[in-house]
């Protein structure tokens, strides 16, 4: 027998007698996750599970848990301790991952349509976040001292000559691509030297859901690209007025792959992961007295750089992979600047 209990006034209580075989739902709605929001909710079920038995020692697994079980009166209560405990954006991914394995309980045929139904109608925490409009985007000149960190010459070993190594050569990429490119981190790392089209200077990739898009990649990133892989790759097919052709072999190879001690490329070795590219972001911010800032910034940056631009809120939409326009245009500086742009017209009678 597996029990559940809530902190709800009639303090709801689900017994399941019969405990069934097969999947998990929860097993099953992760692993259609990408990697790195695979790790978030997760965490985020956990979460949700120990509110739902709040003694439970140790902590409930999520995949083991009978969320089948579920009902509104439950999503309700889990939502008010959700936007008790936490700010109203990290509330709502915690509902977006139980509506989720709610869905995936239903379609196994283990919750009635009236029970999902009612059970996934749970409302968003309502909130809002000055800071959520503009967030962290990175100027011209941190992108600018980001790349040049990333190509300031160093001595691999003592006594050598200073040169800009394989591995600063990978990180100016990896800075230009996921600023130009406007790329998520595990979409980053992931990426491999097939995805690129050089000839017509675009990147596939393969975002959240398994989901591919197309994206252009503009002239400083490509350059950073070309240099780069003249020296991850050793033989670039190269016509004198063409545009340059990878050779097919090259397909299945790692784009950014570790460096090893004294800044060589370790070739033979997996992509990076995401959490390696948050720390080579981390490590090129302080040499490059940058102010701290995640990798979601630089995709932040491209997306707000992309509406000043003048793009099309559904272009910008398309480039970054959004499956809403609401999330693209929480990037949007431009109603921000509008108001600073009014109020400095405002004429204040102080001579002082």
């Amino acid at each position: 027998m597996t029990e559940f209990r809530l902190p709800i006034p009639s303090l709801v209580t689900v017994e399941v007698v019969h405990p069934r075989s097969g999947p998990n739902p929860a097993t099953i709605y992760l692993a259609r996750l990408a990697p790195g929001s695979r790790r978030t909710m997760r965490g985020a079920l956990a979460t949700v599970a120990a509110i739902c038995v709040p003694d439970a020692d140790p902590a409930p697994d999520p995949e083991a848990f009978p969320w089948e079980a579920f009902r509104a009166e439950h999503a309700k209560a889990v939502r008010a301790a959700l936007a008790e405990r936490f700010k109203y954006t990290t509330a709502n991914k915690m509902l977006s991952a139980l509506r989720g394995v709610l869905r995936e309980a239903w379609e196994l045929g283990l919750m009635e349509t009236e029970q999902y139904h009612r059970a996934a109608a749970v409302r968003a925490v309502k909130g809002s976040s000055a800071a959520a409009a503009t967030g962290r985007s990175l100027a011209r000149g941190e992108l600018r001292a980001l790349i040049e960190a990333c190509l300031t010459p160093v001595s691999p070993r003592k006594g050598d000559a200073p040169i800009v190594t394989e591995k600063g050569q990978r990180d100016a990429a990896l800075v230009a691509l996921g600023y130009g490119c406007g790329l998520r981190r595990d979409e980053l790392a992931t990426l491999m030297v097939g995805d690129l089209d050089l000839v017509q200077r675009r990147v596939v990739v393969r975002g959240k859901g398994n989901k591919e898009r197309v994206v252009p990649i503009p002239p400083g990133a490509f350059h950073a690209l070309r240099d780069y892989l003249a020296i991850r790759v050793e033989r670039l097919v190269d016509a004198s007025d063409e545009p340059t052709l990878l050779s097919p072999i090259y397909r299945a190879t790692p784009l950014f792959v570790r460096a090893r001690r004294g800044g060589q490329l370790d070739r033979d070795a997996e992509s990076l992961t995401g959490q390696a590219v948050y720390h080579v972001l981390k490590k090129r911010a302080k040499e490059a007295c940058v102010e701290a800032f995640s990798p979601h910034d630089l995709r932040r940056s491209y997306v707000g750089d992309l509406l000043d631009e003048g793009a099309d809120l559904s272009v910008a939409q398309q480039l970054a992979g959004h499956a809403s326009p609401t999330t693209t245009a929480g990037y949007d500086r431009r109603g921000e600047r509008a108001k600073e742009q009014a109020a400095s017209r405002l004429d204040i009678p102080y001579d002082g």
